[in-house]
């Protein structure tokens, strides 16, 4: 099924793939996302249903995660399913990561993760990343790199997710022009991101660094902190 193109649901096929969206898994600014159960073979699936205020910025989310997932097949990127285009439903059908995003390891005082673990993680992510900008047919900048968007399978492997903003451009051509309309999140988005000036596949690398930060930041916190009440 994962090497698969995508494929069309219906509005009343993820009905019922979800239990009438029963269960939420999260949410975030363009949607809710529900967990499903595909019945014919029962492999779980994470089901994003979009807004229904499908404003410019929804549909080219939409599109652009149709459209850039459509293209790409690597076992360190979340895999999409299949979609919905239905007048009353935009949906996107994803495969389940079972320990949610990276950032709910790190930011979670109460979760421990070995550092060899974490260098797995991060080494992982970056094969993800070299995928997208050196062995795509076109190069895709995901422009949205950070832990919130880095997903982690039952055994923690890493998973690139959310390719909402991103952007297809030629193997000829290093630049992607950029709109300064603050896309990417504010504290991993490159300055250049927020600017009008040529935007490169650098922008990822970027914020990938600052993700490498935070997790040798959060890790060697928590080292302390524990050295400290152990002295206590």
């Amino acid at each position: 099924m994962a090497r698969e193109k995508p494929v069309r649901y219906s509005s009343e096929q993820l009905e019922d793939f979800t239990d009438n969206f029963t269960t939420v898994l999260g949410s975030g600014g363009f949607g809710v996302v529900f967990k499903g159960v595909l019945p014919i073979n029962g492999v779980n699936l994470a089901v994003k249903l979009l807004n229904k205020n499908w404003d410019k910025r929804v549909e080219e989310q939409f599109m652009a995660e149709v459209g850039t997932f459509g293209r790409t097949y690597h076992i360190n990127l979340v895999r999409l399913y299949g979609f919905c285009f239905d007048p009353s439903m935009r949906a996107l059908v994803y495969e389940y990561m079972e320990n949610g995003s990276l950032d709910k390891i790190l930011f979670d005082e109460s979760r421990e993760i070995e550092w060899e673990k974490l260098h797995d993680i991060a080494v992982q992510t970056a094969k993800g990343l070299a995928y997208l900008h050196e062995e795509c047919e076109r190069k895709i900048i995901h422009y949205d790199i950070k832990p919130g968007n880095v997903l982690l399978d039952k055994n923690l492997n890493p998973k690139v997710a959310d390719f909402g903003l991103a952007k297809l451009c030629n193997r000829e051509g290093s630049q992607a022009t950029l709109v300064a309309d603050g896309r990417g999140t504010p504290g991993y988005a490159a300055q250049e991101m927020w600017k009008p000036y040529p935007v490169t596949h650098k922008c990822d690398v970027y914020s990938f660094g600052i993700l490498l930060f935070e997790t040798g930041k959060e890790t060697t916190f928590r080292r302390k902190f524990k050295r400290i009440a152990t002295m206590v």
